[in-house]
């Protein structure tokens, strides 16, 4: 899907991430989206506040990548980067601690602990509201049970996830590794 960036032409949409009106004249983050109202398939945007997207919608990557393509100025482009780099997420799969207790493991569905070593892979989910994607994590005594790793095989799993998983210090990653099975 293409995602865009465009000067809101009204004042009458509402940001996805803050909820706010999103002024008329403002640079706006456009998330294509399925529209559930088209027989014929078409899709729509979800828009976003340019640092809301890449702040609070998680979708720094898909900001980054629309920016290539905007030939405008961007206001406050350097805050811009600078959030987007911060919330950055790596390509999946990738490896991280866990920020909070909340999630659970996508094959044998027990909590992974918070600060505890964890593995993403990407999750999509259709809901009522079109697809959403997000990272569905695993823990890495387990992730060679998952489908998608299986097909990736235990080398090119652990290469991935140590090309895509930069902030992990070395002595975690060396944790995660002896954990993989």
């Amino acid at each position: 899907m293409a995602h865009t960036i465009e000067v809101a032409k009204s004042g009458r949409s509402t940001c996805r991430g803050c909820r706010e009106k999103i002024e008329k004249g403002v640079l706006r983050f456009g998330e294509e989206t399925p529209n559930m109202f088209s027989e014929e398939g078409g899709t729509t945007y979800r828009w976003w506040h340019l640092a809301c997207a890449a702040e609070k919608g998680k979708l720094a990557n898909e900001v980054r990548d629309a920016l290539k393509s905007y030939p405008g100025e961007v206001p406050d482009r350097d805050k811009l980067d600078r959030a987007i780099a911060a919330n950055l997420h790596a390509d999946y799969p990738y490896a991280e601690r866990a920020g909070n207790g909340r999630a659970k493991c996508r094959v044998c569905a027990e909590a992974i602990e918070k600060g505890s070593l964890r593995v993403a892979f990407e999750r999509i989910v259709e809901t009522g509201m079109g697809v959403q994607r997000g990272a569905g994590y695993l823990h890495p005594a387990c992730v060679m049970e998952y489908e998608d790793a299986k097909k990736m095989g235990r080398d090119a799993l652990i290469a991935a996830l140590k090309e895509h998983s930069s902030k992990l210090p070395s002595e975690d990653w060396d944790a995660l590794v002896t954990e993989i099975v």
